[in-house]
């Protein structure tokens, strides 16, 4: 390609009008880099390098203490053994059940409260004070509180139960059918905190002029509800179903504070599953075929709802 001088004379004039400046880092750009370099350092270091170990673990046959000079490649072998494991089956059964449970209880629970939260009432900071209790409590103290309260014996739930005339009350955590329920049932209390205050905010953004249009059309208040108030905070409801759907299946320390995954294996999530597996059994490639597993069912997970989102959320 020839180069002509009205060329030259163009690229002159553009240097000469500042506007190769635009190709250059500015100032507010070196800034940002610096402020999002620790974030970055320790999203490698915590987070993208313990997933490529595990991965490279997972192709190995290191499931038992030897030297590293004796770990042999496998291949797929481990991948294969965790489709055929029955209990490792089983528990990422369990996890899609508690998902199933968890999920709409926590979204319906959260949306119903932070409406609440949005009209005037006596008391209302206090109530949104109390609301972030559960929240910021360990999760030891609560499993050691819930233990008590659902034992199903000496329980007060089911002591309240008999004497309001129910003559075989649920047997709770130590029931088979209904530990993973009642599980679910106290991680949205326990997580019931962050939802609600990002729905109030989302709720407090909806513009008030739409619910005075509606009233004009004669809307009632189920009709603003479905009309105007869950379209408009569709995109806060996108956000918290992904969220918590991913952090349903990576959820450990409530299932093992409460039942270490009983009676028998009837809360026995994949989560649970992993470490057992792992640090109890030192099988650490079985265990991090079981995690690569996981990352690939919740990424799964999340890609079919970001490509469903177009139906749904209106930004």
């Amino acid at each position: 390609m020839r180069v002509t001088k009205e060329d030259i004379m163009m690229v002159s004039s553009f240097l000469k009008r500042g506007e190769w400046s635009m190709l250059r880092i500015t100032n507010e750009e070196k800034v940002a880099f610096w402020f999002i370099t620790p974030f970055v350092a320790g999203f490698a270091l915590f987070y993208l390098l313990p997933t490529l170990y595990a991965f490279v673990i997972s192709v190995l046959d290191y499931n038992s203490f030897k030297s590293l000079s004796d770990v042999n490649f496998v291949g797929l072998s481990n991948y294969i053994h965790v489709l055929k494991d029955p209990i490792a089956i089983s528990s990422f059964g369990r996890s899609f059940l508690f998902m199933i449970c968890y999920v709409p209880g926590v979204i319906l629970a959260a949306l119903l409260l932070s409406m609440l939260f949005n009209a005037s009432f006596h008391l209302r900071t206090l109530a949104r004070t109390l609301i972030m209790l559960p929240y910021v409590t360990n999760v030891v103290a609560i499993a050691i509180v819930f233990s008590i309260l659902l034992n199903p014996y000496d329980g007060v739930v089911n002591k309240l139960l008999v004497a309001a005339g129910i003559a075989h009350p649920p047997l709770w955590l130590g029931g088979i059918h209904t530990s993973l329920p009642t599980i679910a049932g106290v991680e949205v209390w326990h997580s019931l905190a962050f939802p609600t205050i990002v729905y109030l905010a989302a709720l407090q953004g909806v513009p008030k002029d739409l619910y005075e249009s509606a009233e004009l059309d004669g809307a009632g208040r189920f009709r603003k509800f479905m009309s105007v108030t869950v379209p408009l905070i569709s995109p806060t409801t996108f956000f918290l179903v992904i969220t918590n759907i991913i952090g349903s299946f990576q959820n450990y320390a409530i299932f093992r504070n409460l039942t270490n995954g009983g009676p028998g294996t009837s809360s026995r999530v994949i989560s649970l599953n992993i470490y057992e597996e792992a640090f109890a059994y030192n099988k650490y490639s079985f265990a991090s075929a079981q995690a690569i597993l996981l990352f690939a069912i919740i990424l799964v997970i999340t890609i079919i709802q970001w490509r469903g989102q177009k139906r749904w959320v209106h930004y």
